[in-house]
């Protein structure tokens, strides 16, 4: 039995439904939230509102030194410029598999533009297998949430390393894809294990500033409204601020709108937001030891479709016009090579990372050779077996 198509149709033609009415609402609600913007760019109540804010527990994205409203072009890129990109993928532990196990494999890429020469591509896997690495102090396996999180510092390990080593020849910037923070806080992962994680991914954010490479983490399609939590805040009368900030009921936007949707036709091609800082608790430890994370929207786009992406920066990146112009440019100049505005240098670390199914199979029988090799027979688990045999035994 699969998914009967005929039974779901009516939720289905629901869901258009419901769609269809929240993308009227918002249609209507995006030039009200994007003038805004232009005015609460010189009001002077608007820090005022901010600390009261934050003090009533208020989380969002808060002005750094640009008009809220500005919009740049990007800059000049060098003769020379190194772009470096890594990124990773996993295969998870199975208990039901051949052997208790699990890989990260970290793919990056160096393209030194303006030199003529090939890019240089790298793979870094490793496979983990032995109980530290599996069950750690406990008696619990790793968790899925621990395997990405190791992936994630292995992917900055790597990206430092090249990045660093690269910016001895030419200035060099640093991208990753997705979010520019470590999100360790699962409840999956001990304590001491996240602090561990923690204090080496910051440890490598630490050479990163000392080498002055510029560093981005590049988020497409971003669902966040940071900004427009921000925006919110100008509608509030300044007495009821305190009290209004953390009521998620009757926003004056209903949640409909999202960051991107402000920026769409406010930013040309190429053109980038003023630079936001992130107030968030998850963002309490990069505050602390100096690489608050800060974000801006670039257009990556080209007419008639503007494409909005999230960029994620340290805050010593954003307070460094070189770099952060010169993050900006290249950004661009990657997406343009591509055509479908997405960076270049991601693209090919992911080509490098990803682990595909055949590989993965290969992987396995590789296994099962060694396991007889050494005398034991392998074998999936009972459920494993009978899962396979229901799915696919009846198939010619």
């Amino acid at each position: 039995m699969t998914l009967e198509l005929s039974k779901i149709a009516a939720q289905v033609s629901a869901m258009g439904a419901s769609a269809a009415q929240r993308l009227g609402q918002r249609e209507r609600l995006v030039p009200i939230v994007r003038d805004l913007l232009g005015q609460q760019a010189t009001d002077p109540e608007l820090r005022t509102k901010i600390d009261r804010a934050i003090e009533a527990g208020w989380f969002g994205a808060i002005p750094a030194a640009e008009p809220i409203d500005a919009r740049y072009d990007p800059s000049s890129l060098p003769a020379r410029l190194t772009v470096v990109a890594a990124d990773g993928s996993q295969i998870y532990p199975d208990r039901h598999g051949l052997a208790l196990y699990y890989v990260i494999n970290v793919g990056s890429i160096a393209l030194r533009l303006g030199s003529g020469e090939t890019p240089r591509a790298e793979t870094t896997p490793t496979v983990c297998f032995d109980e530290a690495q599996l069950f750690g102090d406990g008696e619990q396996l790793v968790s899925s949430q621990l395997v990405s999180a190791r992936r994630a510092v292995a992917e900055m390990t790597q990206l430092a390393q090249r990045a660093i080593e690269e910016a001895k020849a030419a200035p060099t910037i640093a991208l990753m894809d997705g979010s520019l923070a470590l999100r360790a806080e699962h409840e999956t992962i001990p304590a001491a294990e996240r602090d561990r994680l923690q204090d080496g991914y910051v440890a490598r954010l630490d050479a990163l500033k000392r080498a002055n490479v510029a560093i981005a983490g590049f988020i497409s399609r971003s669902g966040t409204t940071s900004v427009t939590k921000l925006l919110e805040l100008a509608t509030f009368p300044l007495d009821e601020v305190a009290t209004r900030a953390k009521n998620q009921k009757g926003r004056p936007f209903d949640g409909l709108i999202i960051d991107t949707r402000i920026f769409e036709s406010l930013l040309a091609p190429g053109q980038r937001s003023a630079v936001f800082e992130m107030w968030q608790g998850w963002n309490r430890l990069y505050r602390k030891s100096g690489h608050s994370i800060h974000l801006f929207y670039l257009n990556v786009g080209a007419p008639p479709r503007p494409v909005i992406a999230r960029v994620e920066a340290p805050e010593w990146v954003a307070a460094d016009a070189a770099l952060l112009g010169l993050a900006h440019a290249a950004i661009v100049e990657q997406c343009h090579v591509t055509g479908i505005a997405y960076p270049y240098a991601l693209t090919r670390a992911d080509e490098l990372a990803v682990i595909k199914t055949e590989e993965k199979a290969n992987f396995d029988r590789m296994i099962g050779v060694e396991l007889l090799r050494h005398g034991v027979e392998p074998s999936p688990s009972e459920k494993a077996a009978t899962k396979a045999m229901a799915r696919y035994g009846k198939r010619r």
